[in-house]
């Protein structure tokens, strides 16, 4: 059993976002694959391919001394290529992370009302909230992101006086938590696009601190764990370089750098795929605290303990 409606506290915020994921995280993200695994399948087998053509040309000219600018002459070669392949990159990652973003909000919405939901209803779900998806990330581009733009460019120029430092790692995840609860409220409601900015800001405020801390300690989690995983094939690819010490002048071996070229593909391909993976962790954690700041600020009496995942979900 899983209390979604709660009153939280800091730890708790944290906390239960783990106990989330240790009792329905396998039904989660097989759902969650099930839906955006085909988009990340295409854009990780793109990313592979474009990055191996890269670091072929680039391990190339340094394996010949940069006599033979190869990288140049790749680059031209495919000059269509990379344009094309950017311009589909950008596509498929814009796809992905309007996915991404929008499944935990739309689980978590059909979690509140009922105890068991298929696959089948998470699509009718996100289908039905479409529209809503792209009116809010439309109205962010012309509104939202501007001022998160000036409050960096603001926060940059205050680090000359050492003071921006402190402010800036305060300023960036408090911008992201009342973004996600904003637009958490806006997909689980009838309120509009301002009205659901303002609320978000509203039940943000009193426990501001707490809301911040678990962001920021979510984000040291999640990052401390992409670098252990992508820092095995990365340290894998450096030692190929540096097993062979006896001759610093000899000529690099052809097949110690395609070992390394491979495993930089490897990081990256392993990156990308890790992040949106991992970043389900902080956007739930975001409808939690959602949750417990809703019930909260609506002055309800705690709601009934609702199973999130009955025995008949699969």
């Amino acid at each position: 059993m899983f209390q979604l409606f709660k009153r939280r506290n800091f730890s708790e915020f944290v906390g239960d976002t783990f106990t989330f994921f240790n009792l329905y995280g396998k039904h989660y993200f097989k759902n969650y694959l099930i839906i955006n695994g085909g988009l990340l399948l295409i854009l990780l087998v793109l990313v592979y391919f474009v990055s191996q053509i890269f670091f072929e040309g680039f391990f190339s000219n340094i394996s010949t001394g940069f006599s033979d600018n190869q990288l140049d002459a790749i680059i031209n070669n495919n000059i269509g290529l990379f344009i094309g392949s950017g311009a589909f990159a950008m596509i498929l990652i814009l796809l992905i992370s309007l996915l991404s973003y929008t499944y935990p909000v739309v689980y978590l919405n059909l979690s509140e009302k009922n105890t068991a939901f298929s696959t089948g209803d998470i699509v009718n779900a996100i289908k039905a909230k479409t529209g809503k998806v792209i009116t809010f990330f439309l109205a962010s581009l012309v509104i939202v992101f501007p001022l998160l733009a000036v409050g960096l460019a603001l926060c940059f120029a205050l680090i000359f006086i050492i003071i921006g430092v402190p402010i800036i790692m305060i300023f960036i995840p408090a911008f992201i938590s009342w973004y996600s609860l904003s637009f958490y409220d806006y997909l689980s409601t009838d309120n509009g696009y301002f009205e659901s900015l303002g609320r978000g800001w509203k039940m943000m405020q009193p426990k501001i601190w707490h809301v911040v801390g678990s962001t920021i300690i979510m984000y040291i989690i999640i990052q401390v764990a992409m670098g252990i995983i992508t820092m095995i094939p990365y340290v894998m690819g450096v030692a190929s370089i540096f097993t062979d010490l006896d001759n610093p002048n000899a000529v690099p071996n052809p097949e110690k750098f395609s070992f390394f070229m491979m495993m930089m593909v490897l990081v990256m391909v392993l990156s990308i795929l890790l992040n949106f993976i991992f970043q389900n962790l902080l956007l739930v954690n975001h409808g939690i605290v959602y949750y417990s700041l809703r019930e909260e600020s609506e002055n309800n009496t705690p709601k009934s303990e609702i199973d999130l995942i009955g025995t008949d979900r699969e």
